[in-house]
């Protein structure tokens, strides 16, 4: 009685940069390529985002600005070999890392846990532009008011300023 297993596939996340001046056609047709060679390994991809176009910290290839790709996939053994094969191949690919996630990948998992990172890094980020416009509004009312005083004093120290103030 044989009972049949799941088998959990590898997940890996790849990483690439790009010539700035390839085209968003040519990026999809990549990316797309990578897609095929991830299905032919009995494998999906998870997660595929475009980070932009940003400032190498280095020159590669006397380039100083690149188009940066993430992608999350799972797959076989050999799959790995197969996309940074692929991505050498390619010209306009000027450097690219592979990571390997875990043996048992769970790619609705990954995903939940990336939103949750997101969301708690948009509220971080909404609490401080809060408390950033609270400092702005606080320093425009003493602005408001042409009240320069120092505002760390008591009422009493401030009384005995303005009495030697007017003497």
């Amino acid at each position: 009685m044989a009972n049949p297993t799941i088998e959990k596939l590898a997940g890996y996340e790849t990483t690439w940069i790009t010539r700035s001046e390839l085209s968003d056609e040519g990026l999809k047709t990549l990316q797309d390529r990578l897609s095929q060679v991830v299905g032919s390994f009995g494998g999906e991809v998870v997660l595929n985002e475009d980070w932009g176009k940003r400032k190498l910290a280095y020159p590669i290839e006397k380039e100083t600005r690149g188009q940066y790709t993430y992608l999350v996939y799972t797959g076989k053994s050999g799959v790995v070999h197969e996309v940074e094969r692929n991505l050498r191949l390619h010209d306009h690919v000027l450097r690219f890392l592979t990571v390997n996630l875990e043996t048992e990948f769970d790619g609705a998992e990954f995903t939940k846990r990336r939103a949750d990172i997101h969301a708690a890094a948009k509220r971080r980020e909404e609490e401080r532009e809060a408390r950033r416009e609270e400092r702005n509004a606080e320093r425009r009312g003493y602005e408001d008011r042409g009240d320069y005083r120092r505002h760390d004093l008591d009422d009493s120290e401030e009384m005995s300023i303005s009495a030697t103030d007017e003497e």
